[in-house]
């Protein structure tokens, strides 16, 4: 890696930096790589947000995370779909 943007826009699977690969701004000004887990996250968190309409769904999906990635995962999840939402709200 030859400067900071390339470890932005590196894959965190194998390290490379990837030919699609570019820098994004998320809606809350963070500029993250198209392949990085920030911008994952992002988007996992957007689609809890659009498909699981009640509260009940999105803390059952909340939970099954917990189940199968660890609670810190699920902690991360909320915090970002509270970011979201948190933003939505201004």
């Amino acid at each position: 890696m030859d400067s900071p943007q390339d470890e932005q826009l590196a894959c965190p699977q194998c390290g490379q930096v990837h030919q699609g690969a570019r820098l994004v701004a998320l809606p809350d000004g963070r500029q993250v790589g198209n392949y990085s887990e920030a911008f994952r996250l992002y988007h996992e968190a957007a689609w809890v947000l659009r498909k699981k309409r009640t509260k009940r769904t999105r803390l059952e999906y909340l939970g099954a995370v917990a189940e199968k990635r660890g609670v810190e995962a699920r902690i991360a999840l909320r915090e970002e779909m509270m970011r979201i939402w948190q933003s939505r709200q201004k």
